[in-house]
C-alpha cells in the first residue's frame, strides 16, 4: 500500500464518532434481533461490509 492510500483512511476515533452519534437509537437488525447504541444489555453487532452490508446480531453473525 502506498503512502497516498494509507492516508486515505480515517483512523478507528472517527469511526467511535459515528457509533456514539448513535446512542439511544434503536434498530431491527437484518437477523430479525434489536439493538439499542448506548444500551449496556444492547447486542453486539457484525457488520458484512460489501456493496449491500448486512448487519446482524454477533450471535446470528457466526
Amino acid at each position: 500500500m502506498t503512502r497516498q492510500q494509507k492516508e486515505a483512511y480515517q483512523n478507528t476515533e472517527a469511526l467511535r464518532k459515528i457509533i456514539k452519534s448513535l446512542e439511544g437509537q434503536k434498530f431491527r437488525l437484518d437477523c430479525g434481533h434489536h439493538i439499542t447504541f448506548g444500551h449496556f444489555f444492547g447486542n453486539d453487532i457484525t457488520i458484512r461490509n460489501g456493496k449491500e452490508p448486512v448487519i446482524t446480531c454477533s450471535q446470528c453473525g457466526y
